[in-house]
C-alpha cells in the first residue's frame, strides 16, 4: 500500500487559489440608493451619475440621507 498523500509514487502538490482584482470587466461600479424611499440612481462606471442623482432626488423629495454602494470585482485563479 502506498504511502498517504502519494499517487503512483509522486506527491500530490495540492492546488493554491488565489484572488486578484479582475481588471476585464468594468472598473469600480457605484450606485446610490435613498435611505428614506428605497428608490435608486441605477449603476454607473463613476461616482458623479450616482451624486447628482442624488442632489435632483433630494430637491424632488426632500429625502436627505442615501446609501453609496460601490462595487469592484475579483476572480480566483489557480497559481
Amino acid at each position: 500500500m502506498p504511502p498517504a498523500g502519494t499517487y503512483h509514487g509522486t506527491a500530490r502538490r495540492p492546488r493554491l487559489w488565489a484572488l486578484r482584482p479582475d481588471r476585464s470587466g468594468s472598473g469600480t461600479v457605484t450606485e446610490a440608493e435613498c435611505t428614506t424611499c428605497l428608490d435608486g440612481s441605477g449603476a454607473a462606471d463613476d461616482g458623479r451619475g450616482p451624486a447628482v442623482w442624488c442632489l435632483a432626488h433630494t430637491q424632488e423629495t426632500g429625502h436627505t440621507g442615501f446609501r453609496r454602494i460601490r462595487t469592484d470585482f475579483f476572480r480566483a485563479s489557480c497559481d
